[in-house]
């Protein structure tokens, strides 16, 4: 290894530590946010909720449900520490559970899961560097999926360019024989112009 590529291999690693640092921080100043926020008056005080929230939703295609969690901000990025993984995926599961508490949630026998990550610019990314598993993990948690084996499910992801330019996450969950046609629906969506960020708007979901 020459010099500057051992200066950079040095440097990558000190920001994906402070990246670590950086995103841990996040989950910890949201979850101080929401107790607070109990403190204040009635009136302007939400339910205490891990910050930000998950926000869930279903529709219909024919006689199938589609079930929606949207997620504010970008997946984290992968990383192999076991503390910045915990964090992760605590946040995700939490945030889930938190956003289905009073719906009643079927389990469905084979899934197809339809991650869609929308991003506010036209930077490259590798999607398979984000935290997909947290995700995954969360949905099977709140028992929509019984495992998240081959066998039980099946997984696609896509990259868009948000309309608004803001990043967040849109999954889908639908049974199997349902992928097809819901991906067809979601793209067709958004070609027409849908604003999928639009979820996060106080006056369609308060949050």
């Amino acid at each position: 290894m020459s010099f500057w590529e051992d200066q950079a291999q040095n440097k990558v690693e000190e920001i994906e530590e402070m990246y670590r640092q950086t995103v841990g921080l996040s989950f910890k100043l949201g979850k101080s946010l929401a107790e607070w926020r109990t403190m204040l008056p009635e009136s302007t005080s939400p339910d205490p909720k891990a910050y930000p929230p998950c926000i869930y939703s279903t529709f219909t295609l024919d006689e199938y449900s589609v079930y929606q969690f949207s997620y504010q901000g970008m997946l984290p990025l992968y990383s192999k520490d076991k503390q910045y993984k915990n964090q992760v995926k605590n946040y995700y599961t939490q945030a889930t559970m938190e956003a289905i508490k009073d719906s009643e949630i079927p389990v469905l026998k084979s899934a197809f899961i339809y991650i869609c990550h929308f991003f506010e610019d036209l930077l490259i990314r590798d999607l398979d560097n984000r935290n997909r598993s947290a995700i995954i993990n969360a949905i099977r948690y709140v028992g929509l999926i019984k495992d998240d084996s081959w066998k039980e499910i099946e997984i696609m992801e896509s990259g868009f360019l948000d309309i608004n330019r803001k990043n967040h996450v849109q999954v889908f969950v639908t049974p199997s024989q349902n992928a097809l046609k819901m991906i067809e629906n979601i793209r067709k969506k958004y070609r027409s112009g849908h604003d999928f960020s639009g979820m996060f708007e106080p006056d369609k979901h308060p949050l």
